[in-house]
């Protein structure tokens, strides 16, 4: 078994260890099939960033609301 940080999630890290950050060009689209649930109103071309600045929202708490 793999050793085990105690994070929840399989982010990936960068080379200092620390986890990467989300990009803010990925689109709204991906964001629904990776999750299997309707994120936000919206066309499926919207990027993240955009999503970020109208709801103040990270994707972490579009996810979760």
């Amino acid at each position: 078994m793999g050793k085990s940080s105690g994070m929840r999630g399989d982010r990936s890290r960068n080379a200092d260890g620390r986890l990467r950050t989300v990009r803010s060009d990925k689109h709204l689209q991906t964001i629904r099939q990776q999750y299997d649930k309707p994120v936000v109103p919206g066309r499926g071309d919207t990027h993240l960033g955009t999503i970020r600045k109208q709801t103040g929202k990270s994707e972490t708490k579009l996810i979760k609301d």
